[in-house]
């Protein structure tokens, strides 16, 4: 078989503690032509066989799969152009060196803005000191976007390539000022219902909390321990800026099954 090799390389790697679980999926035109699920699940408090249908925290493909997906669909129904600057939208941003930045830069990640900033620090000291349900709300995600407009550049726009977690967080907020639409639910009927994405989709933890829900633990893979929730992860979101702002942000809080 010509995935035989594919089998047994999953398979020592299991074997081998490399990861607890994963699932291949290989495409060719419009055909599935190898779908195999290894190893676990999860491994705590029990082990749980790794299945087709399981659901993965995407972490940063979600920049790709969704938020540059939905920015370039804006750029199509000429809402926004690759060399609109940022400051079109959001004036106060054009401060600190970052008046001429523009969608393509962003998208590029050559902005000048810095890769990441612990914003979610913040947040979690707002909320202990007194900041009821400030975590994963509406008003942090606000915060965060504040204080990105108020960085400062790192390089002049297009001279310096530079991964920028920031960049896309602010692409996430530029979709959902032009179409007045939750990045989520933009993406849910633009882009993953369109390409007939039936299992992908972001974890409002907003959402979840308000109408005192959880998502569904069996169904979706743990990331890690995180040592600041207390707690192992599993259907919220790893990134920390991502749940500081509620789970629904341009460059991370995706979930998906390998369909």
């Amino acid at each position: 078989m010509i995935f035989h090799p594919v089998e047994e390389a999953f398979k020592e790697a299991v074997a081998q503690g490399v990861f607890p679980g994963a699932v291949v999926l290989v495409g060719k035109g419009d055909e599935v032509v190898f779908e195999r699920a290894f190893g676990h699940r999860s491994l705590v408090p029990e082990k749980s066989p790794m299945q087709l249908e399981t659901i993965f925290d995407l972490a940063s493909l979600t920049k790709p799969l969704a938020t540059t997906i939905a920015t370039m669909l804006l750029v199509r129904e000429k809402k926004i152009r690759l060399e609109d600057r940022v400051t079109r939208f959001f004036p106060n941003f054009g401060v600190f060196g970052k008046t001429h930045v523009t969608f393509r830069h962003l998208l590029a990640h050559c902005s000048g803005l810095p890769a990441w900033k612990p914003y979610y620090e913040d947040i979690v000291k707002g909320e202990r000191e007194g900041k009821i349900n400030f975590v994963a709300s509406r008003a942090a995600k606000s915060y965060v976007f504040e204080q990105i407009h108020r960085e400062k550049s790192l390089a002049s726009p297009g001279t310096q390539g530079l991964y920028s977690d920031l960049g896309f967080m602010l692409l996430g907020e530029v979709i959902e000022e032009v179409t007045g639409w939750t990045l989520d639910r933009y993406c849910q009927d633009k882009v993953f219902k369109p390409m007939g994405l039936r299992s992908t989709s972001f974890v409002d933890l907003t959402l979840l909390r308000t109408r005192r829900l959880q998502p569904v633990a069996e169904m979706i893979a743990p990331t890690e321990q995180c040592p600041w929730r207390k707690k192992v992860l599993c259907g919220e979101v790893h990134d920390d800026n991502a749940y500081a702002m509620g789970g629904v942000a341009g460059h991370a809080g995706l979930f998906s099954s390998a369909r």
